[in-house]
């Protein structure tokens, strides 16, 4: 993992970090189809939470599980997998 990126500067350590434990829940997820469960579960909740404080813009265009000004997402409905 790189410790800088080009165009933004160096990373914080919050933001290694974060980088970091998603490393490693993505290795989990790939390895145990039961882990990617749990990590889809935890994930939806928290990703909804912050959908609707408008996180990821007012019509939550930048929603990671998919741009929901083109449909309605969800971590069992991602935009690019499920589309």
């Amino acid at each position: 993992m790189s410790s800088s990126n080009p165009s933004l500067g160096p990373l914080t350590a919050t933001q290694k970090r974060v980088a970091k434990v998603l490393e490693r829940m993505r290795e989990a997820a790939l390895e145990s189809d039961d882990d990617a469960q749990m990590f889809a579960e935890l994930l939806e909740a928290g990703l909804t939470d912050l959908h609707g404080q408008d996180a990821f813009g007012t019509e939550g265009q930048c929603d990671p599980r998919g741009d929901f000004r083109d449909g309605t997402w969800s971590m069992s409905h991602v935009q690019g997998i499920d589309d």
